[in-house]
């Protein structure tokens, strides 16, 4: 693991069109980025949402490795539910994760058990103020 504390360097420059810009990271690809109705551009609602599903999948690959449990298939959807708040504005008021892992038969248990390890030790969920839910599904093949 590296240094602490880590850092994380992003430029962002925008294009003098609407909210159009992008996000340069480097030894990326520029990122184009936006506002939430911008065809062709990740909006930060989206970038947001994405940044706590993305956690997760990184979290379960390494708590799976570690607790020996086969992944043969993983995929999810994030949904995340913005609300105004009279007063405060705009927030997120939850993001829901719905993880789908197939796994070996007879380890669903284990799996379980993985995907809520990796819930607790995502970072993007323990950094947002609003609730991160997880709703896992684990099928056996």
């Amino acid at each position: 693991m590296a240094e602490l504390p880590m850092e994380y360097l992003t430029r962002y420059r925008w294009t003098r069109e609407g909210a159009a810009g992008s996000v340069d990271i480097d030894g990326h690809d520029a990122l184009p980025v936006g506002g939430p109705h911008d065809r062709g551009r990740f909006s930060p609602e989206h970038l947001l949402v994405s940044a706590a599903e993305i956690c997760l999948a990184n979290y379960v690959v390494l708590m799976a490795e570690r607790a020996k449990l086969e992944i043969n298939s993983y995929d999810s959807e994030a949904l995340g539910q913005l609300e105004f708040e009279k007063g405060a504005g705009y927030r997120f008021s939850t993001i829901t994760i719905r993880p789908r892992l197939s796994v070996p038969a007879g380890s669903s248990a284990l799996a379980r058990r993985v995907v809520d390890k990796a819930h607790r030790a995502c970072l993007i969920a323990r950094s947002l103020t609003c609730p991160v839910r997880i709703e896992p599904q684990i099928d056996e093949a």
